[in-house]
């Protein structure tokens, strides 16, 4: 009997293609034919999630078996490149996850991607804090995440890429990365007993998505935001009590969102700033929040928009004045947007 075309094809290709399937589909493979049998065990990119095993008795048992045998039966002369690990359910063993990033760990693993249910604090192993290799760094929670990643020394001295989704403190990390280009990071309420004072970017950001929900009653936080590289900003903040926002100028923008709550006119006064800052952007778009508070703020003269193309404004009520005095000083504006909002945000 004649192979198929594809089975013919060397394992370094059949391998690059498998890599773009979850692994389960992947190691399925292997019962294709003898040809098949062991390809999948020469990946070097393996995405797992907790979906091989259904909830109930018995599952985390069923999926960590299921984890094991992978890393087990793998060939270790190809060293994993890219992990992802996804897991809704609750883990109670932070020994099994451990072993786990040890196991996967090592010169050539480029990309690291972990979203987890923990019961219990974990430490992520030094030695991935440090590693050298590490060019993309994920970490997020699933729906009901309750527990915290504490970090001891960090320096990534090759990441590019960070997704932080429920980190209490992100100094470390941020701090730790010292050719950063791409920032996501979302900060949630953690409550009365979490009180983050600063965050301060890295100054080598071209990207950033920041969600900050962290400000607490009566309490002063400061977000430094000095990246004077950005070209892509989408920032929401949450500010539940005075918020000081500092910010380099960002001749390179090439687009930015803002979406700016706050409690009172007086704990955002810096938006005003925020927009000069911003005045080389092509497209801009000011949510509801973001626009109040230049209604409502200190009274400021539009900068000059020497570059801006598109232009997307959510407002409460059409404000003729704003508008005008907006658009006056957007002289190669192309595309306007506004959203003139019911009373109900709608």
């Amino acid at each position: 009997m004649k192979m198929d075309r594809i089975s013919l094809l060397p394992n370094s290709i059949l391998c690059d293609i498998l890599s773009y399937l979850p692994t389960k589909e992947a190691v399925s493979t292997s019962i294709l034919s003898r040809r098949w049998r062991h390809v999948w065990k020469e990946l070097q990119v393996l995405d797992i999630d907790d979906t091989t095993s259904r909830p109930g008795l018995g599952w985390e048992a069923r999926f960590a078996s299921y984890v094991n045998a992978i890393l087990a039966r793998r060939n270790a002369d190809y060293p994993i490149q890219k992990f992802r690990l996804t897991c809704y359910e609750y883990l109670e063993s932070t020994l099994t996850i451990l072993t786990w990033l040890d196991a996967v760990n090592g010169p050539y693993l480029q990309e690291l991607y972990l979203c987890l249910d923990l019961v219990f604090e974990i430490d992520l192993p030094e030695a991935i804090l440090t590693s050298p290799s590490l060019k993309s760094l994920v970490l997020k929670h699933g729906d009901y995440f309750d527990c915290y990643l504490k970090f001891s020394n960090v320096y990534l001295p090759s990441l590019k890429n960070l997704e932080l989704d429920g980190c209490v403190d992100p100094s470390k990390l941020l701090s730790g990365s010292p050719v950063l280009e791409n920032l996501m990071l979302s900060v949630p309420d953690y409550g009365s007993y979490v009180y983050i004072p600063t965050i301060q970017m890295p100054r080598t950001l071209k990207r950033l998505i920041f969600e900050d929900n962290s400000t607490k009653d009566n309490d002063i936080s400061h977000r430094v935001i000095d990246t004077p590289s950005l070209e892509y900003l989408y920032m929401k903040i949450i500010a539940k009590s005075k918020l000081q926002v500092s910010f380099s100028d960002f001749p390179n923008m090439v687009e930015a969102h803002l979406h700016i709550h706050h409690g009172r006119v007086e704990h955002v006064l810096w938006v005003p700033k925020l927009l000069v800052a911003l005045r080389e952007t092509k497209l801009l778009a000011l949510k509801h929040c973001a626009t109040e508070c230049l209604f409502n703020g200190v009274t400021f003269e539009f900068p000059e928009f020497p570059r801006l193309l598109n232009l997307e404004l959510d407002v409460a009520c059409f404000n003729t004045d704003f508008l005008l005095n907006f658009l006056h000083n957007c002289h190669v504006l192309e595309d306007l947007v506004v959203h003139v909002l019911k009373i109900d945000g709608s």
